[in-house]
Order: structure tokens, then sequence, then C-alpha cells
């Protein structure tokens, strides 16, 4: 009978073979089991990569306009909270000014006036606060601020109306400032575009263009209610105690009226941020049934490849447990 063997170093080099290929296959199938899809996508489409290149297009596109829709989210998320202070700091400052009474008290009218124009202050940073890095309230135009700060307009306004010694004469000016074509709010106080900003595509047909401005009426008419306050303070108009009484009286009925419409147009955002969250659920739904399709071409075995995994392992063991005993071997241990 011929016995046939090999050498101590041919069988330290198959020993290394083998486990190498172990060792490859260990981590192959590891990999599958973090991934849950196949190393080898070739073998697994039998080299047809049609479907699966449609579907990795698809999954692109959805990704793109998942990630619009998310960014479209967040700027209207932050329209919506600084609408939401503008109209809460309008409403707190009107409540003070409808319960001014007649009172011949200067430094009382100081302290409302002084109130407003802070507030006043609060609101023009509420409006060119930016998001994302951009500002909001400035259409097109997001790399600057919507409007000019209250100190500036102010100082405009009391300009427009140093020659009225009147209430009435102060509403009207104040008024023409905001409202006038080419007037000095169009001119000095909105800085933004005309023009909307940025369209995000949410799908082939839905395209959302957030249209929300400072130059919006209802936002001037708030900005109205806030400057005839404030310029009390500036002694608007000089002279006239009872016209200044009369002037923070219009202004709290103007902050009032313009609350309504303030909250329309907030009505009006909440339904563009409606569509933005339903775009989101579809494109979500969308991306799930393109992954699953993915899948069912890609994807391993999770109780297949956990069984391999297993095997593996153990071969490995075994295949050094044998070369342990093997490098123990000497002549007498093989003579006996």
């Amino acid at each position: 009978m011929n016995l046939v063997s090999i050498g101590d170093l041919a069988r330290i080099f198959q020993g290394r073979q083998l486990a190498g290929g172990l060792k490859t296959d260990l981590t192959r199938l590891s990999r599958e089991m973090t991934t849950g899809i196949r190393e080898d996508i070739s073998a697994a489409l039998a080299g047809d990569f049609g479907p699966i290149s449609d579907i990795e297009r698809l999954l692109t596109t959805a990704e793109s306009r998942k990630m619009a829709a998310g960014e479209a989210a967040f700027v209207t998320d932050a329209m919506q909270t600084s609408l939401k202070s503008v109209q809460e700091n309008g409403r707190a400052l009107s409540s003070a000014l409808l319960t001014v009474q007649s009172t011949d008290n200067a430094a009382t009218r100081q302290t409302i006036a002084e109130n407003a124009r802070q507030r006043f202050a609060v609101l023009t940073d509420a409006l060119n606060a930016p998001a994302g890095g951009r500002t909001l309230f400035g259409g097109g135009a997001t790399d600057r601020a919507a409007i000019a700060d209250a100190s500036y307009m102010l100082a405009a306004l009391k300009a427009a109306t140093a020659a009225e010694t009147t209430a009435a004469g102060v509403v009207a000016a104040v008024d023409d400032w905001f409202d006038a074509p080419g007037g000095g709010f169009e001119t000095d106080g909105y800085l933004g575009s005309d023009t909307p900003m940025a369209v995000f595509q949410l799908s082939e047909n839905e395209r959302i263009q957030p249209d929300f401005r400072a130059d919006d009426p209802a936002l001037r008419e708030m900005m109205k209610g806030f400057a005839l306050a404030a310029l009390v303070g500036e002694g608007v108009p000089n002279g006239n105690p009872s016209g200044q009484i009369t002037l923070l009286q219009t202004a709290g009925e103007r902050l009032l009226n313009a609350d309504q419409d303030l909250t329309a147009l907030r009505a009006e955002l909440g339904v563009t941020q409606e569509r933005i969250e339903d775009a989101d659920s579809r494109i979500s739904a969308e991306k799930t049934s393109l992954e699953l399709a993915r899948n069912q071409l890609i994807a391993v075995d999770p109780y297949e490849t956990a069984s391999r995994l297993e095997a593996a392992y153990g071969q490995l063991e075994t295949l050094y447990t044998v070369t342990a005993r093997l490098a123990r071997l000497n002549f007498m241990d093989f003579m006996r």
C-alpha cells in the first residue's frame, strides 16, 4: 500500500491558504449580515443590471426631493415662528394702547411709546432673522435683511411727519410713507426682492415657492401700528398732548385690525406647511417601496447568511485546532 503525504512546509502553506479563504468568507458574510446586501451584486442579478439601475435612479431622485421637502419644511416652520412672534408682540402692545384714555401725564405717554419702540425693534428683528444662512421675508433676496431696522424707519417717519400738528395728519403721512408706490417704505424700508424665493421641487408636478414677504399688506399694517405709537416718544405731533393720546389709541386700533390680517396670512402659510408635510410623507412611502424592491433583488437571507457565518467560524476554529495539534507532533508521538 502506497502512502501519500505532504511535507511540513507544504502543510503550513496549505493551512494558511485554508485559513485565508475562511477569513475572507467570514469578512464577506459579516458585511452581508451588517448591510443586508450581497457582496457579489452581479451574481445576485445574473448580470442583468437594468432593473437595479432604474431603482437606484428613482431612489436618488426621491432622496433629492426628500431633502427639498425637509428644507422647505425648515424654511416655512421658521417663517411661522417669526410671524407668531410678530403677532404676539402686536397683541401685547395693542392691549396696552387700547387702554389709554385721556391723560395729561407725559411720563405715561413716554413709557408707552418707548415700549412701542422696543417692540417695533423686536418686529424688525423677527422679520430679518436668518434661517439656514438666508433671510426669509425678503423674497428672492435671501442674502440681506428684508427690511430696515426700526430706528432707521422711525427716523424717516419722524422727518415725514415733522410738519404735522394733528393726529390725523400724522396718520396720513405714515400711511403715505408705507403705502405710496415709490414711497419711503418701498425705496428705503423694504430691502428685499419683489420676486419670491427659490422653488422647492417636491415631485415632478408639485412645486412649493413660499411667497411671504415683509412688504405684505398685513405686515405693513402691523408696522404702522408700532410706528404710530413709537412716534409719540419722539414728540409727534409736536406740542399736542391730546393728539398724542389719539395717536396712541389709533395705533392700538391699527394693531388690532392688522392682527386679523396676520392671522389670515399665517393660515395661508399653514396650508403651505401642510402641503409640504403631505409631500414629505408621499416621498417617504415612495422611498420605502423602492428600497423594498431593491432588497428583493440584492438583499441576503439573514437566516441563511447567519448559518453560513456560523459554519465558517466553526470551520476556522477546527482548522486552528488541527493545526495546533499537528504542530505539537514529534517522532516519538508518531511512532506510538
